[in-house]
């Protein structure tokens, strides 16, 4: 059974049917037999889908020409999907709040409450002149009318008898009354058929214009940043088109420069980088001592004067005078023959305690933010160079689900974000479409990029300046707040795109490439700092 990753804020269809028209939309666009489970699910189902919206929806299948471009596509078939249920639940919910047949259900609740099939009939035939061979039916005169008291309605009537005719005047009822219910019904059914059928020529036309191009989009994303997922969703706010010229054109950079992506690689605090982290463990801890315990088995013989513990032989030693001198000489000198015993056992006491416990961890590779130069020095090679490298970062850390900061700077500076959790291609794909031109203010960009490292979301990161660097100084205003990210471990690395390195006077960069507009590559120094 597919299950649709998108959020659904609305009430207008009841879960079990939303699912169901999921599962029929997405596996006709993408082009498969719907799995719903078990026959007996299957039939619930089905049964709960309203026969306008079954209709509407089989139409909607049959009659749009998209489903080429969806099918086996599932992300894109699970996208039109869930906006044409959407879509299908907002009309529902129009058409229920507007219903011209709810003042006639008043009416039959209204007209069950009479005792009188008479008095049914004669308002059913005054709402609908099409029941009157019914309401005809079931007033004709069986014979011996029952009594009409309901208090005591066959009260002279025989017991059997009685039954007999309770039970033939409510079918009458239900049969007068359900004919009535089923023409509102079907009256109802074919109004809202009808008003569904003509909205959905509006939704039918928006969808062959939309989804060729999101398919397109969704081609160039998969493309350029080797994810279809990354920084991309194909929702509503995204139903734009895109301007391809600066990602292709980005792509088509980097694989000219596959070295740029090996640059991309090590911005984030690297997992070679680790940090002290303080743990507690429990150590158990063994005190090892002797515990007297008399005597215990025998373990041996041994030469004593012990004559508790002596053994036969000794003792035979007394029962003749001549050998009664040896026993007393052998029991001065501590040599008579003895029984050993096992007189202790070593006992074990077990302390548990709480130390602490100083290690070495990595540190979880963070975001980054990239500064990039847009003035108008920046014209040509190094323009290309800059958009190639931000592509670069895009597509490393939208495979990681990283944070980057986009600053681009020149007279002003402006900024964008992109991370998995709020998608950005939008402003990527401008950015990337959009001229250089302008003054430079790398002063601004830095102060910007340092209150960026105060924030929670920027913890762990690195900050990359791509420039020619052909600025005014750098304003010494913002050294401190450097420095101080410097002891929070933060590295600042620069790309300079010029004919050859720019020195750095505040000693603010921790790494510096450059990528030489005589060459047209990375300087291999660089590519070594970088490896």
């Amino acid at each position: 059974m597919h299950v649709c990753r998108y959020y659904h804020d609305d009430d207008l269809l009841p879960e079990g049917l939303r699912s169901e028209l999921e599962e029929t939309l997405y596996s006709a666009f993408v082009g498969r037999e719907p799995d719903r489970g078990s026959a007996a699910r299957e039939t619930e189902h089905a049964a709960s889908v309203p026969p306008p919206v079954r209709q509407t929806l089989d139409r909607l299948v049959r009659t749009v020409g998209f489903t080429r471009f969806t099918r086996g596509n599932e992300r894109l078939s699970e996208r039109i999907a869930h906006e044409a249920v959407h879509w299908v639940g907002e009309r529902w919910g129009e058409m229920e709040h507007a219903d011209p047949f709810v003042a006639e259900e008043r009416e039959i609740g209204s007209a069950a409450q009479h005792d009188e099939l008479s008095e049914i009939a004669r308002l059913a035939v005054a709402r609908r002149p099409s029941l009157r061979a019914v309401a005809k039916l079931v007033t004709r005169d069986p014979g011996p009318e029952p009594a009409t008291d309901r208090s005591r309605p066959t009260a002279g009537l025989p017991g059997r008898t009685r039954i007999i005719a309770e039970a033939d005047r409510d079918a009458r009822r239900r049969l007068l009354l359900g004919s009535w219910r089923e023409r509102v019904t079907a009256d109802r059914d074919h109004h809202q058929a009808r008003l569904l059928g003509r909205a959905l020529g509006g939704l039918i036309r928006e969808l062959e214009t939309i989804v060729p191009r999101l398919a397109e989009e969704q081609r160039l994303v998969r493309d350029v940043l080797g994810n279809e997922d990354a920084l991309w969703d194909l929702s509503r706010h995204e139903w734009e088109e895109l301007p391809p010229a600066g990602l292709h054109e980005a792509a088509d950079m980097l694989a000219e420069h596959p070295e740029i992506e090996r640059l991309a690689a090590v911005l984030g605090r690297s997992k070679a980088v680790t940090a002290r982290r303080t743990r507690v463990i429990t150590e158990r801890f063994v005190r090892r001592r002797p515990v007297g315990i008399g005597k215990s088995e025998v373990t041996g013989i041994r030469a004593g004067d012990d004559l508790t513990s002596l053994v036969t032989s000794e003792l035979a030693l007394l029962s003749q005078p001549e050998t009664e001198d040896l026993f007393y000489a052998k029991l001065a000198h501590r040599e008579l023959l003895v029984l050993d015993y096992n007189r202790q056992r070593i006992v074990e006491d077990v302390t548990l305690r709480p130390v602490s416990v100083s290690e070495s961890v990595p540190v979880e590779r963070g975001p980054a933010i990239v500064c990039v130069d847009t003035s108008g020095s920046m014209l040509g090679l190094p323009e290309r160079v800059a958009k190639a490298a931000v592509l670069a970062l895009a597509r490393r850390l939208a495979e990681d689900r990283r944070r980057i900061e986009v600053i681009a700077f020149a007279s002003d500076v402006r900024s964008f974000t992109m991370d998995h959790e709020s998608t950005r291609l939008p402003e990527l794909a401008r950015f990337l479409a959009g001229a250089f031109h302008g003054g430079t203010d790398l002063s601004r960009a830095l102060g910007t990029a340092v209150r960026r490292l105060d924030e929670a979301e920027y913890d762990n990161a690195d900050v990359l300046v791509i420039s020619d660097f052909r600025v005014p100084k750098i304003a010494d205003r913002h050294l401190a707040a450097i420095n101080r990210q410097h002891h929070r471990g933060t590295l600042f690395h620069s790309l300079t795109v010029a004919r050859r390195q720019v020195v750095d006077p505040l000693h603010i960069f921790d790494s510096s490439w450059l990528f030489s507009t005589e060459s047209g590559r990375i300087a291999p120094e660089s590519l070594r700092a970088i490896s």
